[in-house]
């Protein structure tokens, strides 16, 4: 009761005048820093290198799988924090040889591929910015973001997960780390028999703008995946969150992590 008449008066004076709007907009801001969106800017804010140290260095995993790897600094801190082997796919050739170059002295524990991960195995274009190549999709959808300039074009080899799984005989995954800007569809996709058969751990997506115009959203992927609960990760943490909850879906950058329910229940989240 008291907690519905505070919502009320606060609703009433935050939204008549335009200085305490603008206040009330701020602070909406810092609520959904807080709840882990838009921590973008380095591996502690957006809560991968806490996920890392805390969940898969104390654990004995044996292999990571990275797609969308880029110039590699996922990759990296795998190799680094855990002594895990790491498969790290890549699409971009020019991108791909930093990555090489950035991983030499792991090379004993990483393979590196240079090529993209979808819903099967074909050949697709992809949309770049030399520039900006964090930002290059498959995806034509993604240009409707105002940030996504990919005005270069390249034909890249793409394969499933499952396929590459059963062609190179893995059977056992701890992490499979996605990163696709926008095409996260297709890599679950091509990824059904992997998540339903072998049963990664940790299947950590990033979420974005991207999955609006993609018309997907984190309980799209969370359907997929009826034996995970889901976590999100915050400035320096995760907390467990319900993938049908509204406030679980707003496309604005975040970092999702899906973590087997045997493995769940012993978090103590």
């Amino acid at each position: 009761m008291i907690n519905s008449l505070l919502m009320k008066q606060y609703a009433k004076l935050f939204s008549k005048y335009k200085l305490l709007r603008k206040i009330n907009n701020r602070v909406f801001e810092y609520a959904l820093s807080a709840k882990g969106y838009n921590n973008w800017k380095n591996s502690i804010e957006s809560g991968e290198r806490y996920f890392i140290k805390n969940y898969l260095a104390n654990d004995e995993i044996k292999l990571c799988i990275d797609i969308g790897a880029n110039k590699g600094s996922y990759t990296k801190m795998l190799l680094e924090e855990t002594v895990a082997n790491v498969i790290a796919f890549e699409p971009l050739p020019f991108i791909y040889s930093q990555m090489e170059h950035s991983l030499t002295e792991f090379k004993d524990r990483c393979t590196l591929i240079n090529m993209g991960v979808g819903a099967k195995s074909e050949t697709l274009k992809i949309h770049y910015n030399e520039e900006r190549s964090e930002h290059a999709s498959f995806s034509e959808d993604v240009k409707n973001i105002d940030y996504v300039v990919n005005s270069n074009s390249l034909d890249i080899r793409v394969i499933s997960l499952d396929e590459y799984c059963e062609l190179n005989k893995v059977t056992d995954i701890d992490l499979v780390k996605i990163d696709t800007e926008g095409f996260e569809k297709e890599v679950f996709l091509g990824a059904v028999k992997t998540f339903n058969e072998i049963q990664p751990k940790f299947i950590q997506i990033e979420y974005n703008w991207h999955q609006m115009f993609r018309q997907t959203s984190l309980f799209y992927f969370s359907d997929k995946l009826p034996n995970y609960d889901v976590y999100q990760l915050t400035y320096d943490g995760m907390s467990k969150v319900d993938a049908k909850h509204p406030h679980s879906n707003i496309y604005i950058f975040s970092n999702f992590v899906f973590v087997r329910k045997d493995i769940s229940a012993e978090l103590h989240i």
